[in-house]
């Protein structure tokens, strides 16, 4: 339980993103300017594979002419007794209840199942989880269940170098905020989401694939084509998707031309999942919307 709760920022960030491997053609990476102003966005991938690096030469570049690395949460400076606290006060039942007693017996005995499939935790371990929190726990199996380290991704690669570097590091949120985010669903959307998260279990492997294929390729339109079928698939989970990705963006958008307005000759080296930057009302589409030339690199 406690490693469970211990990643449980890592497994946030999967909402948008899955774990690819990578190739020197894979980018994702788009710039950002508007007169002296400079930002370089990285469509990150949050768990990958040891052999995704090195990383494409063009990534690395803007990374190191970048004066601040701007993340979604900065994993390395988190207080992990507080988000250990806030978890368990958020995304645990503390009044007797369960899952068993709050979903539907055909639920249970799927979410049982996936569980007994997977071999890495029983539902006993899960049975006192908040359906907010099981939902995030069964990709976060899955991805384990692959081999693949929760704290091997991009996101770490360049937090990493940062401080190596002494690289001034900058959130555009923080982990307290994304628990604090998907807790406050209500209880309908909650059980809905994990109704959908063990849906997926069932094609994890083909999406999996699809998306490897795509970063690989460097294909955003086939990356925007895979996140619209997943929110087309799940229209009861609008308001999800809703508070998750669209008003994430406009809120880290808004945050990063701040940046740009207040330190007009210093550059910005930001990392967010994939899914926050693509398609229309992605970061660079409303970074467009703002006045700034934005071209993929």
């Amino acid at each position: 339980m406690k490693t469970i709760q211990k990643q449980m920022t890592l497994v946030l960030i999967l909402i948008t993103t899955l774990t690819v491997s990578g190739a020197e053609k894979g980018n994702f990476l788009w710039k950002a300017t508007k007169g002296t102003s400079t930002a370089y966005l990285l469509g990150s991938i949050h768990v990958v594979p040891d052999d995704i690096y090195p990383l494409s030469s063009k990534i690395e570049k803007a990374f190191e002419s970048s004066d601040y690395l701007a993340v979604e949460a900065d994993m390395n400076n988190i207080d992990q007794n507080k988000i250990q606290t806030l978890t368990m006060q958020k995304g645990l039942y503390m009044d007797g209840s369960n899952l068993e007693k709050v979903i539907d017996g055909k639920l249970y005995a799927k979410l049982t199942e996936v569980l007994d499939s997977m071999k890495i935790i029983n539902i006993t371990q899960v049975k006192m989880m908040k359906p907010w929190l099981a939902a995030l726990t069964i990709p976060q199996l899955m991805i384990m269940k692959l081999g693949y380290k929760m704290d091997n991704g991009i996101d770490m690669h360049f937090l990493k170098a940062a401080s190596a570097k002494k690289m001034k590091i900058l959130e555009l949120e923080s982990a307290e905020f994304q628990i604090e985010l998907i807790s406050g669903f209500s209880d309908e959307l909650q059980i809905k989401f994990l109704e959908s998260s063990l849906e997926e279990t069932g094609n994890f492997n083909e999406k999996f694939g699809a998306m490897i294929r795509a970063w690989k390729d460097d294909d955003v339109k086939k990356m925007t084509e895979i996140i619209n079928k997943e929110m087309k698939d799940g229209p009861d989970l609008k308001p999800v998707y809703d508070k998750l990705i669209y008003d994430r963006n406009i809120t880290m958008t808004d945050k990063i031309d701040g940046w740009l307005k207040e330190n007009k000759k210093k550059t910005y080296f930001v990392v967010v999942g994939a899914g926050h930057i693509v398609d229309k009302d992605g970061i660079a589409d409303l970074l467009k919307k703002k006045g700034y030339k934005v071209e993929k690199l």
